[in-house]
């Protein structure tokens, strides 16, 4: 993936949309395609093992299975968000809904060296972007009751979110808020 005339990136001639240019303090945000399977696979190899277990909620045994499960995407019942730096992914967000449903499943990934940088509060915006505009009013979350880091981001982006919690799971969800309405 390169960085092409500062408006498109190109992961293997296929052009993802930019939603937000890199600077200096952090890396830029693009949606995700279906066909985007060995840059994410490649984010694979960038997280721990406690980082994919808190996504995935159990193992997950290699790149390709990783990609697969993160690019089921079609842009409108389920969508990704990734963080790009230096031409690599760094972070992943997306959602996906049961049709006819306005509620999304919500679930993010970001690679160990950069988390706890506001990178995943960043891709959660952009998701929740795309989101409003297919109609999706609100996310759900599930979250291990010890993964403190993604209790602290959801209190950061949905401040009054409720989590019920049993057998060492959190769930709750929040509204997706306009930019306007905050």
């Amino acid at each position: 993936m390169t960085l092409y005339d500062r408006s498109c990136y190109f992961f293997y001639g296929e052009i993802l949309i930019q939603i937000e240019s890199a600077n200096a303090q952090c890396p830029g945000l693009v949606a995700l395609e279906a066909s985007d399977a060995e840059p994410v696979a490649r984010l694979f190899g960038r997280l721990s093992a406690e980082s994919i277990y808190r996504r995935f909620f159990s193992p997950v045994v290699g790149p390709d299975e990783f990609a697969r499960a993160v690019l089921r995407v079609d842009r409108l019942d389920r969508a990704a968000v990734a963080a790009v730096e230096d031409g690599e992914i760094v972070g992943v967000a997306q959602y996906a809904r049961a049709p006819g449903r306005t509620e999304a499943d919500l679930a993010i990934i970001v690679a160990d060296a950069w988390q706890r940088q506001g990178l995943g509060t960043r891709l959660v915006a952009a998701l929740a972007e795309r989101a409003k505009g297919q109609g999706i009013t609100a996310f759900a979350v599930d979250v291990q009751g010890d993964n403190y880091a993604s209790i602290r981001l959801l209190r950061r982006v949905a401040p009054d979110i409720r989590l019920a919690f049993s057998e060492g799971v959190g769930e709750g969800s929040f509204p997706i808020l306009s930019r306007d309405a905050e």
